[in-house]
């Protein structure tokens, strides 16, 4: 009992700070982005980054080896299947950051490292975006899942 609940307490947090944090950049960061010119634009999303990570990739990796723990361990085949839902969420961010959002930053630095944005910089922003917003809604469903695994096991 009280490894598993460990390990809730600490996916709870990382969920919750992977979906507050993601929410904060789809509401604010992403819209102010939008708005910006082009040479403001690449020069702001790259300043941005470092304040992202590694804090953002460890809390993921933390969260999905908490969420798999619960998914094997937790009390109750329902507080099982939620905290399998949440482990989803987890990996649905992780993929779709390392697929298409950790790819498209690289490429906006490398344009720092050769003084030119490309004329198609705008549809990579709209695509970072879009990208985002799933993986905000991963965020999202795995701490939901996360306090539904918790209520189910423990309530």
């Amino acid at each position: 009992m009280a490894l598993t609940a460990s390990l809730a307490i600490a996916f709870v947090l990382c969920t919750g700070i992977l979906a507050g944090a993601l929410v904060a950049v789809d509401r604010a960061v992403v819209p102010m982005l939008l708005h910006l010119p082009r040479q403001t634009w690449s020069e702001v999303h790259r300043l941005l980054d470092p304040g992202f990570d590694p804090l953002m990739p460890t809390v993921n990796k933390v969260a999905l080896v908490t969420g798999l723990g619960l998914t094997l361990l937790a009390p109750g085949t329902a507080a099982r299947a939620a905290f399998a839902t949440a482990f989803a969420g987890v990996a649905g961010v992780a993929l779709v950051s390392e697929l298409s959002n950790v790819r498209m930053n690289r490429r906006i630095d490398e344009w720092a490292a050769v003084g030119e944005i490309p004329d198609g910089w705008r549809a990579l922003r709209a695509r970072w975006a879009r990208a985002n917003r799933w993986r905000t809604a991963s965020a999202v469903l795995a701490f939901a899942g996360a306090l539904c695994g918790c209520w189910l096991a423990w309530a």
